[in-house]
């Protein structure tokens, strides 16, 4: 499997690349009349989709390869007065937690690994995607121009690699119907089009592609923290109330943030925890996890402490972390 290489966007005409597709206008008035509202721009690039569908009442979580494209998807952010989640991250690994979406807006992206890497993504995709979830994405055709040119090495049988250029050495996967039909064993496909395009201001590139558009055929598995809610734990206050975010001076903690000890979350550090029912700063704690704080577009979760168990209203709970949750698509579980 090769590595994955982002687009040089720092070297690329920008303005075409800032105007929607013309499907997106279509899914983001299709999805909104199914009722979906968590949504991934997989593959964001500059952001020009995510403004769309957050426009359009989505909850949108955005995520690309390119940190100068993330980082321009963010200053637009701001210029438009919105916050939602991009991060910049692997489509080969996506940083999410399982069953996470309700659709997926995936605009020639999936397309660039090699043939091995492309198996990696959809076996992402569908795990992050609720059952029945939506993708619409597209793949290049073996019946472009692109995929007969001797000047581009090949990788494996369906990967070639571009040379020179704004995509210089970024690898392409072409495949038939075939191909198309076998990478979504585990979907339903609704809709699969072949499409010779010619450059417009709304397409951006010349090619033929296939489209798809398919819904995450899988149980329906509803997120269970029986084996946490109860439990007694122990552990360091690290930034306790009071005190400011370490990169993030601006943010100051209403409440005791920390962390258990011995016990590590989906990110791979000890699992976090916010510390509710003690109004003064402290450095150690021992209590009762009495919820959790299921982060959908991330991997990591919340729990939520009282020192003798107490309990506390919802409201009150998210009240008291929305000051950081708020830039994350979450929800509370008992």
């Amino acid at each position: 499997m090769v590595d994955s290489k982002e687009w040089d966007w720092k070297n690329i005409q920008r303005e075409t690349w800032l105007k929607p597709s013309e499907e997106s206008f279509y899914y983001a008035e299709k999805w909104h009349g199914e009722g979906r509202t968590r949504l991934l721009d997989l593959g964001c690039g500059l952001g020009r989709h995510s403004i769309l569908f957050d426009s359009r009442g989505f909850k949108v979580t955005a995520i690309d390869l390119s940190e100068y494209g993330v980082n321009h998807l963010r200053e637009w952010q701001k210029k438009n007065g919105v916050n939602f989640r991009a991060v910049v991250g692997d489509m080969k690994k996506l940083p999410f937690a399982d069953n996470s979406f309700d659709c997926i807006y995936s605009y020639h992206v999936i397309t660039h690994s090699d043939t091995e890497g492309v198996k990696q993504i959809m076996s992402e995709i569908h795990r992050v995607l609720k059952p029945g979830g939506e993708i619409y994405f597209d793949l290049l055709s073996k019946a472009a121009w692109h995929f007969r040119q001797p000047e581009f090495p090949h990788i494996d049988e369906n990967t070639i690699r571009f040379v020179g250029g704004p995509e210089d050495g970024i690898p392409h996967f072409f495949a038939d119907e075939a191909m198309v039909r076998e990478l979504l064993k585990d979907f339903s496909l609704n809709v699969l089009r072949h499409v010779e395009t010619l450059k417009t201001p709304l397409y951006n590139a010349a090619g033929t592609h296939w489209f798809a558009e398919a819904d995450c055929v899988k149980p329906e598995v509803k997120p269970d923290f029986s084996d946490v809610i109860g439990r007694t734990v122990s552990g360091k206050i690290d930034r306790p109330l009071g005190s400011s975010h370490p990169r993030i001076p601006e943010m100051i903690y209403p409440v005791n943030y920390g962390y258990v000890d011995g016990v590590f979350a989906g990110d791979g550090a000890e699992q976090d925890i916010y510390l509710l029912g003690v109004n003064e700063p402290c450095e150690t704690f021992t209590g009762k996890v009495i919820a959790v704080w299921h982060r959908y577009n991330d991997v990591e979760d919340k729990w939520i402490v009282t020192p003798d168990g107490a309990d506390i209203p919802d409201a009150e709970i998210e009240k008291a972390i929305a000051f950081q949750e708020q830039f994350f698509d979450g929800e509370l579980f008992r």
